[in-house]
């Protein structure tokens, strides 16, 4: 019966797509996770990021869990993240099946987020993993938490922003792109139970991953940050949260075993 069922998650998987319709995870690892954490900084009016800590660990645990190689960045300068990033494009990922990179920080009303100096456009992520030849091809998904902060009593609420017009959205194949918020909505984070936005992400990963294709698996993610439970301010009170999603993906990507 077991075997059965397999092959019936097989059928299903393949009923309405060719191979050809799908990127290639059969490789020996799923991919890597890089996380550029930004906690402290030498700019006056931000706030430390106390709550980007469990959402860290809880990164790390959700994605090694799914077989995914974690390397943490955390308190990086921009020339510092210039750096690794450039560092990153030019490792050999041909044994990896896709890239996967979080971005923890402070942003302001401009569309730039901060590193520990200054505040910059966040397009240096994919601009500089095009460059990459033994990632052509691959999926490239990048996470971004970098709402503006508001204090309140008990939590911290980020009230959301549009997507800025002086930076373009990805014209680089293969990306996928997910803010924690935008226009109209909010983002909000605990210093005890972490942030909405990475606390949805690896429940519906850990949850779903094996069984959902990515697209499928980012609209559960975006119904768990409306339905996310904590201890919600009263300015937080009514209001919903909700991620937003750019992708130039051409093929469907499935992280589950039906790809081995």
């Amino acid at each position: 019966m077991e075997g059965s069922s397999e092959n019936s998650q097989s059928n299903v998987f393949n009923m309405h797509h060719s191979l050809e319709d799908y990127y290639v995870m059969t490789k020996n690892k799923l991919g890597k996770v890089y996380i550029f954490n930004q906690m402290t900084f030498k700019i006056s009016i931000l706030q430390p990021k106390v709550g980007h800590i469990k959402d860290c660990n809880d990164i790390e645990e959700a994605f090694q869990s799914l077989k995914f190689d974690v390397i943490k960045y955390n308190d990086l300068t921009y020339k510092g993240i210039l750096k690794k990033l450039s560092n990153i494009a030019k490792m050999d990922y041909s044994e990896y099946g896709c890239l996967i990179v979080f971005v923890l920080t402070h942003g302001n009303d401009d569309g730039k987020i901060f590193a520990q100096d200054i505040a910059y456009y966040p397009d240096v992520y994919w601009n500089t993993f095009n460059e990459s030849s033994t990632l052509t091809h691959k999926p490239k998904l990048i996470f971004i938490h970098s709402p503006v902060d508001e204090e309140t009593d008990c939590v911290r609420v980020e009230p959301a922003r549009s997507i800025p017009t002086t930076y373009s959205i990805p014209e680089v194949p293969d990306i996928l792109l997910m803010y924690s918020c935008f226009d109209t909505f909010i983002s909000w984070r605990s210093f005890v139970t972490g942030s909405s936005f990475v606390q949805s992400i690896c429940k519906e990963f850990k949850q779903r991953a094996e069984n959902t294709d990515l697209l499928t698996l980012l609209t559960f993610i975006n119904r768990e940050m409306s339905d996310f439970t904590g201890p919600i301010s009263q300015a937080a009170l009514g209001k919903r949260k909700m991620g937003l999603i750019v992708s130039t993906l051409n093929k469907v990507l499935h992280f589950g075993s039906k790809n081995k």
